[in-house]
């Protein structure tokens, strides 16, 4: 098999796991009797291995030049993690399933990243519309989550989830050899440098809000939904109205950042994500403000996500591009995911505090906002503006 349809199946598998664990952990986790303060500590717990994990495997990558290695072992050790689910022990034996299915699944997307942006030859247009198969898997997981909820209830989640696994593991040895050595030329500006520019520094902190303003929809918009009336269905619909939102967004996303700055970029798409928190905190109730809501997840998620990974690609030189996707992934999904996963299960006080809870989400945003607004207007090339 080639490269660009190994990559697209990869994609739609590592993506369609999310489907089904990202909208409905919450349910799961609320139908094993977990209140939202375990779930929030869970969540962050769990979250935080993401920090560690993507920098431990890029330097594995790194150092045994084998990354499909590194991820197929990843994917292979992270079902194994999650056969946890399928026990009901409590709280202590889900987090420790949980952590190790976390940290090896954080093994894969930062390789398959870097591996796609090497088979593209760093084509923008052509990543967008090979990451655009991982949106369609996430919608159809998603869609077909909500149908297995209103069926089988929370418990349907181990077994689906365990099946797009074992898909994903399959959808990896497909894949052709990475050529690493074309990957891996001299550095001119060390690591420990480069992480420490004000520019990289402003970007980093501006995502970090970002992420953090998304983990009481990641963490508990299923319940939030379900709490307003809606059925699982509704709930599957409206998820899928934004990742359909972001497939088109993540098709279109090359043409749309070709000669436009990060900054103004950035800025508009962090500007979208204030009003949609602040939208579901006071206007939810309103299935088409909601649906609205969900629409503004092409700009929030789909262009800021290829906006940033296309900035981390300029930024690093070529050898050091897996450490810096790696370390995008620990701080930004990793950090910022737990520290907004713990924060949002204290606020969210079994439902009583969701407005709250998504009002402070939209001020981390502008938060975020004002930071983009101070990035250079001009394109960042290994360290410098250009």
């Amino acid at each position: 098999m080639s490269a660009r349809p190994a990559l697209v199946l990869a994609y739609f598998t590592y993506f369609g796991v999310l489907g089904i664990f990202v909208p409905y952990f919450g349910l799961f986790l609320d139908g094993r009797g977990l209140n939202s303060a375990d779930i929030g500590l869970l969540l962050a717990i769990v979250t935080a291995s993401r920090i560690v994990g993507p920098s431990v495997w890029a330097l594995v990558a790194e150092r045994s030049g084998k990354p499909l290695t590194v991820m197929r072992a990843g994917a292979l050790l992270a079902a194994i993690g999650w056969l946890s689910s399928f026990a009901d022990h409590g709280f202590w034996p889900l987090l420790a399933g949980f952590a190790l299915f976390s940290f090896f699944w954080t093994a894969i997307l930062p390789q398959l990243e870097v591996a796609t942006f090497a088979f593209v030859n760093d084509d923008t247009r052509a990543y967008g519309r090979i990451r655009t198969a991982g949106s369609v898997g996430y919608i159809v997981l998603v869609m077909l989550g909500g149908w297995l909820f209103e069926r089988y209830g929370s418990e349907f989640l181990p077994l689906s989830a365990l099946l797009f696994l074992l898909l994903l593991l399959a959808s990896l040895f497909l894949l052709p050899k990475v050529t690493v050595s074309a990957e891996l030329s001299s550095a001119t500006v060390p690591f420990s440098k480069l992480i420490k520019n004000s520019v990289l520094l402003r970007f980093m902190l501006a995502a970090l809000l970002l992420q953090m303003s998304f983990a009481p929809f990641y963490g508990f918009f299923t319940l939030y939904s379900r709490d307003l009336g809606y059925s699982g269905t509704q709930t599957g619909l409206f998820i899928g109205l934004a990742v359909a939102a972001e497939i088109v967004a993540f098709y279109f996303a090359g043409s749309l950042m070709r000669n436009r700055s990060y900054r103004l970029l950035l800025t508009v798409c962090y500007g979208l994500t204030v009003l949609r928190w602040f939208l579901l905190a006071g206007m939810a109730d309103n299935v088409w403000w909601l649906c609205f809501s969900m629409l503004l997840h092409a700009g929030s998620f789909a262009i800021a996500h290829s906006c940033a990974m296309q900035f981390i690609q300029q930024f690093f030189p070529k050898k050091l591009r897996s450490r810096g996707q790696a370390m995008y992934a620990g701080v930004i999904f990793g950090g910022g995911g737990a520290i907004g996963a713990y924060c949002s299960g204290v606020l969210w006080q079994n439902g009583n505090g969701a407005v709250l809870t998504f009002s402070i989400a939209a001020l981390l945003a502008l938060a975020a906002t004002v930071l983009a607004l101070s990035l250079p207007g001009t394109r960042p090339v290994n360290g410098t503006t250009n």
